[in-house]
């Protein structure tokens, strides 16, 4: 974003010099050309998270405070302009697994959160953890130890009591190095494999 000063004689320039940029202009220029550009998936991730939340949403404000004093698009990031302290409390964007690791949470547009996240990281961890003003708990995609989803659910409780059985059944053998426990609900939690011998 840059300003520039001309004098003109009719139609020919005399004179072309910078100028100071009146920074409310160009915070209005700078948030319509982002939003020309379209949301990206953090800014769309942010607004879900808003909405999960609760908190009011005025697209246009919270854009022209995000590019306000801004001089390029690039620079134009919306979390600046919101109370972010409050957006973690309500809507947070990652969760601690009982291995310690911290996992990114997906909000979705109907309002559900989920959670990709290795089946051996949650062992011993009962219930769904609920997030929120209303209390909505997180869907887990369980994964396999190569990343690959083997079951989704926010009922663990259930999971650990019956398919765990026939997903350890089917993956031990493929995943030896890593911990396929008869009992899920002592096992201690890891995402790390046995070390080698």
């Amino acid at each position: 974003m840059r300003a520039v000063e001309r004098e003109h004689y009719g139609a020919i320039v005399l004179v072309d010099r910078p100028a100071q940029v009146d920074p409310e202009i160009a915070a209005g220029l700078l948030a319509d050309a982002y939003r020309a550009r379209g949301w990206s998936d953090e800014d769309a991730q942010l607004l879900r998270r808003m909405r999960f939340a609760g908190m009011p949403i005025d697209e246009q404000a919270m854009l022209v405070a995000a590019a306000y004093g801004r001089r390029s698009i690039d620079e134009v990031d919306l979390e600046t302009a919101i109370d972010s302290r409050e957006l973690d409390r309500l809507a947070p964007a990652a969760f601690e697994a009982p291995s310690g690791r911290t996992r990114p949470l997906r909000y979705e547009e109907d309002g559900s959160i989920f959670a990709a996240i290795k089946l051996q990281e949650l062992f011993g961890l009962a219930e769904s953890p609920r997030i929120g003003p209303r209390a909505q708990p997180i869907t887990f995609e369980l994964l396999a130890p190569n990343g690959r989803p083997v079951q989704t659910t926010k009922d663990l409780r259930s999971f650990w009591n019956t398919t765990y059985q026939e997903v350890r059944k089917e993956l031990r053998g493929r995943y030896p190095r890593h911990p396929w426990p008869d009992d899920p609900w002592t096992a201690l939690p890891t995402a790390r494999a046995k070390p080698r011998r």
